[in-house]
């Protein structure tokens, strides 16, 4: 993503505090999962609070409680008020929150030809080497990605072929959420066992309607946490989370200062050494989660714990050179 500037980090703090608020969060200044997100003071959260409450209640209006928590009150559609501002940075912040951000679920035809318009003037300018609205090369994968598409909208149950390391067939998989993650389209859905799973829609062969009724929507419930905080298609649901200390050498030390932006959601800056090296942590659920990032930064992060993930990454390591 472009560097922000000031201007273009108040206009993406205002879209995720109006998305926070449609889910129904009351928000304060203090919130600390905000004040990380935007790294920022309370004093200039509670700025951009203010201005949202302010500006733009053509859009949005919040009320202030006695306890100075926000609430929504009401919402339009954001879209098409928001296409209106004059704010040149707004159509930068579509191009990058559009596909990823909940409040922008359902749009109308008006507004995604506007959103579409907005997107080639930008290509003139940037270069989007990852983009999410891509089709698929080939008909077959865009009619099966239409296919889930549809399911997940209608809450319906599929039968899906699916081709990875051999064939496997899910039975009457509920279709939850599409999800664009590490570059890949992928279905999240509640296999037979009643477990969730990612399956990579280029794997895909087949889809098949097998129900004429749909499951309930809340079963989305079940699932909203995971789907909020995960970190890659390889999060493993329902497992639980193991702590990865590691280190990183002096070259690459400034990438993982503590106001850097982060590789994982669960990464967190520990300490900054005397050499320069920078000691941090990662959370996981298995260890091809964070492996392969690891071995990317070969021979500049070395794993301090635990034993196991350092046995799994010597390995890896010998059989790569065998």
């Amino acid at each position: 993503m472009p560097k922000t500037n000031q201007t273009d980090k108040k206009v993406v703090a205002i879209f995720k505090l109006i998305e926070y608020l449609l889910e129904g969060r009351e928000i304060n200044k203090y919130d600390p999962i905000l004040l990380d997100e935007f790294q920022c003071s309370y004093k200039t959260l509670e700025r951009y609070l203010n201005d949202l409450e302010q500006n733009y209640s053509n859009i949005i209006t919040i009320k202030k409680s006695n306890k100075n928590y926000y609430k929504l009150i009401r919402a339009s559609n954001i879209i098409t008020e928001f296409l209106k501002l004059k704010n040149s940075n707004t159509s930068i912040i579509f191009e990058w929150l559009k596909d990823d951000c909940a409040t922008l679920k359902e749009l109308e035809d008006e507004t995604k030809r506007a959103l579409e318009k907005i997107s080639k003037s930008q290509r003139e300018i940037f270069i989007f080497k990852n983009y999410p609205l891509e089709e698929f090369n080939s008909p077959k994968y865009q009619t099966i990605f239409n296919d889930l598409k549809e399911a997940v909208k209608k809450s319906e149950y599929r039968d899906i072929e699916f081709i990875y390391d051999g064939v496997k067939n899910y039975k009457d998989a509920k279709c939850i959420k599409l999800i664009f993650v590490d570059n890949n389209w992928y279905i999240a859905i509640e296999n037979e066992d009643d477990k969730l799973e990612f399956l990579r829609i280029s794997f895909v062969q087949s889809v098949k309607k097998t129900r004429d009724f749909s499951f309930q929507k809340s079963i989305y419930e079940k699932y909203a946490d995971f789907l909020k905080t995960f970190q890659n298609s390889l999060t493993l649901y329902g497992v639980k989370k193991q702590k990865a200390l590691l280190i990183a050498s002096p070259r690459i030390a400034k990438y993982f200062e503590k106001e850097m932006k982060k590789f994982f959601n669960s990464q967190e800056f520990l300490q900054k050494k005397s050499d320069g090296s920078i000691l941090f942590s990662l959370l996981y659920t298995q260890p091809l989660e964070i492996l392969p990032f690891i071995k990317r930064w070969l021979p500049d992060i070395k794993i301090v714990s635990p034993k196991s993930l350092q046995v799994k990454f010597q390995e890896d390591l010998k059989k790569a050179l065998t």
